[in-house]
């Protein structure tokens, strides 16, 4: 069995740096347009670099796949009080976990709070204390890489629908999340939806 965990990683690294790659050529187009030929030529050579790197994560995926790794070790949670012991190392059954539609609406409100952006840790810190009553046992449990949070990994996951959907700007700087005005909207009817008439 496949350890499920590692392909979303590297799908979401692979996510970035598609993102970035039409960014640097914004840049350079703009440069040249300017005949700032010497930051062109940098700005031609990092992407050259990105793209490279894009390759070799593309590589290392597709090894990954062919590798076959077995799961090993057993996730473990990491909320005190909430001990859960899972046998079954494959994909986690399901309902037990929050769905990432739950974290969509959540997500929105803590970039409103914050004035329209924020950075990866400020949302896990937001949703922490937003979704306490909601999350789970399972959510705090660790996956099995033994590091990552299966809630914090799952908010990674939203952000790429929230971003499909346009609620996401696709090109905010590098590491920060920021709400379009259709997420704002999309924010506004869901607080209209849930007030009792």
């Amino acid at each position: 069995m496949i350890n499920k965990e590692v392909i979303p990683a590297f799908e979401m690294l692979l996510e970035e740096l598609e993102r970035i790659i039409p960014e640097l050529n914004a840049r350079g187009k703009q440069l040249l347009d300017e005949k700032k030929y010497p930051q062109a030529r940098e700005l031609i050579s990092k992407a050259e670099t990105v793209v490279a790197f894009q390759a070799k994560v593309k590589a290392l995926r597709d090894e990954w796949l062919r590798m076959d790794v077995p799961q090993t070790q057993a996730p473990m949670p990491a909320k005190p009080g909430k001990k859960i012991v899972r046998t079954n190392l494959g994909k986690l059954p399901e309902g037990l976990r929050t769905k990432n539609e739950a974290f969509h609406m959540p997500i929105l409100q803590a970039l409103v709070d914050r004035g329209g952006s924020a950075k990866f840790g400020e949302v896990i810190a937001a949703l922490t204390h937003d979704m306490a009553d909601t999350l789970n046992a399972y959510d705090w449990e660790k996956l099995p890489d033994g590091k990552s949070i299966r809630w914090q990994n799952n908010v990674g996951w939203a952000k790429k629908a929230l971003k499909d959907l346009g609620y996401l700007s696709g090109i905010s700087p590098i590491g920060i999340w920021e709400i379009t005005p259709a997420g704002q909207q999309a924010l506004l009817e869901s607080k209209q939806v849930d007030k009792p008439f």
